[in-house]
């Protein structure tokens, strides 16, 4: 895939790594930046060959500092539902297959966010993490609170969004707010590791399963719609030639080999 400035896109065997590529800004968000990350996610669902996406900052400073203050007009101060932030967040939550952020540095207000939506959150072990919001006189908006809502709950929410106090990688560990904290010396073999792992998963079921834990997310009752699409889900896996692989390796004491039909 073609590399463009503030994203770059590498390839190598069923992982795709996306690099948030502004260093000297701390891979601060632009609408650039989110525009071309939607961009990028729906250019990859039409590759069968991505089993995962892995999402990273440039540099070891900040996986990413935030949404750039100075790149705000005062019209972007309320974000709506058409602004490229939402577009992005949504882009990384309804990709179909696992999202992974490699947190290799701070993560700071959007840049948080980021990670929240991703799927699985490997972090290092020094990064700080934090929504200051507050301590800059603006609110975030409602689908990015919902997001940590859904992850780590109204009382580790409200402490974040309401001190805007940075936290620990540690404690986000201790929160759900990260799934693994490393030394930064072991965060790519732990984050390519688990990449890899996944990679070799039957990808029908880690789609309709991903599909289903969103569905959840969005909370009220299950309507016609979804239910309908979760039958049919269940249904493609059932008849996919994967699941009879799966079964065959099994029973041949094997590790099975799926092609995602």
């Amino acid at each position: 895939m073609a590399e463009n400035t503030d994203i770059i896109a590498r390839t190598e065997n069923s992982v795709c790594t996306l690099i948030l590529n502004r260093p000297e800004k701390r891979n601060s968000l632009t609408r650039n930046t989110l525009e071309l990350l939607k961009n990028t996610l729906e250019q990859l669902e039409k590759k069968s060959d991505i089993r995962c996406i892995v999402i990273r900052g440039s540099g070891d400073r900040a996986f990413c500092s935030g949404y750039d203050i100075g790149s705000i007009s005062e019209e972007e101060i309320a974000i709506e539902n058409s602004h490229p932030l939402i577009e992005a967040m949504e882009a990384v939550k309804s990709y179909p297959l696992p999202v992974i952020a490699m947190i290799n540095g701070h993560a700071f207000g959007a840049g948080l966010e980021l990670a929240a939506t991703c799927d699985l959150r490997v972090c290092v072990a020094d990064a700080k993490l934090a929504i200051p919001p507050v301590k800059l006189g603006v609110t975030y908006h409602y689908g990015g609170i919902k997001q940590f809502l859904n992850l780590v709950g109204p009382g580790f929410t409200r402490e974040l969004f309401l001190t805007g106090n940075p936290v620990s990688a540690e404690k986000g560990l201790q929160k759900g707010l990260v799934d693994y904290v490393v030394q930064r010396d072991k965060l790519e073999e732990l984050t390519y590791g688990l990449a890899a792992e996944i990679g070799e998963n039957a990808p029908l079921p880690m789609i309709s399963m991903k599909r289903m834990i969103n569905i959840w997310e969005e909370g009220g009752p299950l309507s016609e719609k979804n239910e309908e699409l979760i039958r049919s889900l269940l249904a493609e896996v059932r008849g996919s030639s994967d699941a009879r692989e799966g079964k065959k390796a099994f029973f041949e004491k094997r590790k099975p080999v799926f092609k995602g039909k």
